[in-house]
């Protein structure tokens, strides 16, 4: 496995870099500034849906673009967004995903995740139930909306950690999800899929998966940052990985950044 590396040396001792664990790239280059995506200047289409996941009626809602009339074909991004338990809530993450997409030139995708935030606090041990509630909501997407198989999983804090564990645990013969986006998890989430590294406790013969993973100036660094590592060391074959910190910004501002940038990394070759 190959890497890209860039870096950018902050007069004030901090530091931003980009990890891009790349199975064919082979040169060194500078870190791209991403810029703000532009606002939403277009009405836009937003249907509501209903799906069971375990044993239960659960709605949804989904972003279709003008293109869904004439191309059921495209790919879907999955938003995993409870109400915060410990900062203030951001109810703008389904829109800014949105902006994200639409800030990618030449690229059209529908956006899905639960139509109300849930108001529960998640924690490592309860992960299979809120797999399960996406992984059932992607098979209706697939079977009612799309019939493309590129899936993308996103979710900042403890909602991020949910989708970065996503990545290690799917089963891989039945595996819903091909890329990751993770800003920000909480510590209990990074502390668990270090474990799950260093075990080597997940399952194995992984298709090919990509992983934008980052965090802001309020999470903890050493931790992070020894995530970061870890999977670098790792080598997995099977993944194509970038990293960005963003100590200029706090939790509540960074998850635009971060979902620009993990977008751009997905779809953009």
């Amino acid at each position: 496995m190959k890497f890209i590396i860039g870096a950018t040396i902050l007069v004030a001792g901090l530091f931003s870099f980009t990890y891009s664990c790349d199975k064919d790239a082979d040169i060194i280059e500078d870190t791209p500034e991403i810029a703000d995506p532009p606002e939403l200047t277009e009405k836009y289409r937003i249907d509501t849906f209903t799906f069971s996941s375990n044993g239960k009626a659960t709605n949804g809602k989904i972003f279709l673009p003008d293109s869904f009339e004439k191309n059921q074909d495209l790919p879907a991004i999955f938003l995993i967004d409870y109400v915060e338990q410990h900062f203030e809530t951001a109810k703008d993450e389904f829109e800014k995903v949105i902006e994200s997409v639409q800030a990618i030139e030449g690229k059209d995708a529908l956006v899905i995740t639960l139509e109300e935030h849930r108001n529960i606090e998640t924690k490592p041990r309860g992960f299979a139930g809120y797999y399960e509630d996406f992984k059932n909501m992607a098979s209706y997407v697939n079977g009612e909306y799309t019939s493309n198989t590129s899936r993308t999983f996103i979710g900042r804090g403890s909602e991020g950690g949910i989708v970065l564990m996503t990545m290690f645990l799917e089963e891989s013969e039945s595996a819903y999800f091909d890329n990751f986006i993770v800003t920000d998890p909480a510590n209990y989430f990074s502390t668990a899929v270090i474990s799950l590294i260093e075990n080597d406790d997940f399952p194995k013969n992984k298709g090919n998966k990509k992983l934008h993973f980052s965090f802001s100036s309020s999470n903890n660094f050493a931790l992070c940052t020894k995530l970061v590592y870890t999977i670098d060391e790792a080598r997995y074959p099977w993944l194509e990985f970038e990293f960005a910190d963003y100590m200029d910004n706090d939790y509540e501002n960074t998850y635009p950044l971060a979902f620009a940038a993990g977008l751009k990394f997905i779809f953009e070759e």
